[in-house]
């Protein structure tokens, strides 16, 4: 079983990323493994890893990235959480995949309807996958599924902090909002709903202290990026970051956010302007590239066991760590 806090969710950036975050650390250190757009990322510790991108092959590394194995699997995925060294589950935009051979054959799931954008699996056996205003729930890895009604509202992210207890972004017809469960997502109590506010991403430190990212929406200035912090396990909500002058005409979005120890952490934007902490997330600051934009398209991926990297996916195929 994969110990908490659980760390999937996969981001992806630009080649202009490394340079980005070579003016911020020397901690970031970038490898190229494909010219092909990378749009998945999961890692079960700080060594083994695998990485997928638009032209249906997989990648596996063994070292932290720096070598990398190819497996044409001919399918598009866009989610992977691979469990450990054999067992793995996987997105397409139409379906839901399985491997228990490390990632080199992969059965399709039978799923009772149309599959949604992001998963979330304890181990090999238990799990969520998001549907059209459904959770699916499965506690034999996959075999069958129990639906559970969302009326209204799609999830768009979720995070556990143990096998009962979760918080999920979600959306409806006004706008995006935080849920939360402690009955191991049967059921769930919406915490956060504010008009104007939209959020991509939740994530969690440790079973009390949670950050949710997204966006303020400015019919001026375009998106905002904001990130809001929970003190209480989810239960109550503070915003402790907006940036009021994006860069951009349309303005940016927050798109995920992680923590590679206790103090220090990333928020990644649409474009240039990411945020950093470096006092556990009670105060951010903008760390911005002048030179190049970054143009990301998904998340960030934390190692398990409690080792402090953060593994993060660029669009020309480039795969960086920051140690």
């Amino acid at each position: 079983m994969k110990s908490f806090p659980h760390f999937q969710f996969c981001l992806l950036l630009a080649i202009s990323f490394t340079n980005t975050m070579a003016q911020t650390s020397s901690d970031f250190e970038t490898v190229n493994i494909t010219t092909n757009t990378l749009v998945a990322l999961s890692f079960i510790d700080g060594n083994k890893g695998w990485a997928a991108d638009d032209a249906g092959v997989l990648r596996y590394t063994a070292n932290a990235g720096e070598s990398w194995s190819t497996i044409a699997t001919g399918n598009n995925f866009l989610k992977l959480d691979f469990i450990d060294d054999l067992n793995g589950f996987a997105l397409t935009a139409e379906a839901a995949y399985k491997t228990t051979n490390g990632g080199n054959l992969w059965s399709q799931l039978t799923m009772p309807g149309s599959v949604g954008t992001t998963l979330y699996f304890f181990d090999s056996n238990s799990g969520f996958i998001s549907g059209e205003e459904v959770i699916y729930k499965t506690a034999n890895g996959g075999e069958s599924w129990s639906t559970i009604s969302t009326e209204g509202v799609s999830f768009v992210d979720f995070y556990f902090t143990s096998t009962t207890t979760g918080v999920a972004a979600a959306y409806d017809d006004q706008y995006q909002s935080l849920w939360r469960t402690t009955n191991g997502g049967v059921s769930w109590t919406n915490v956060f709903s504010q008009e104007k506010i939209y959020f991509n991403t939740v994530w969690f430190s440790d079973e009390t202290t949670g950050f949710a990212a997204g966006y303020y929406s400015n019919a001026g200035r375009g998106k905002l990026p904001v990130i809001y912090r929970s003190a209480d396990g989810g239960l109550t909500w503070k915003k402790v970051y907006r940036n009021n002058d994006p860069g951009n005409l349309k303005g940016q979005e927050l798109i995920d956010i992680r923590f590679k120890n206790e103090l220090e952490g990333i928020a990644l934007a649409t474009y240039s302007e990411n945020a950093i902490t470096h006092d556990g997330g009670l105060t951010w600051s903008l760390t911005y590239n002048d030179e190049e934009d970054i143009i990301p398209s998904c998340g960030i991926y934390k190692t398990l066991g409690g080792v402090h990297d953060l593994f993060i996916a660029g669009k020309n195929g480039y795969v960086t760590k920051w140690e």
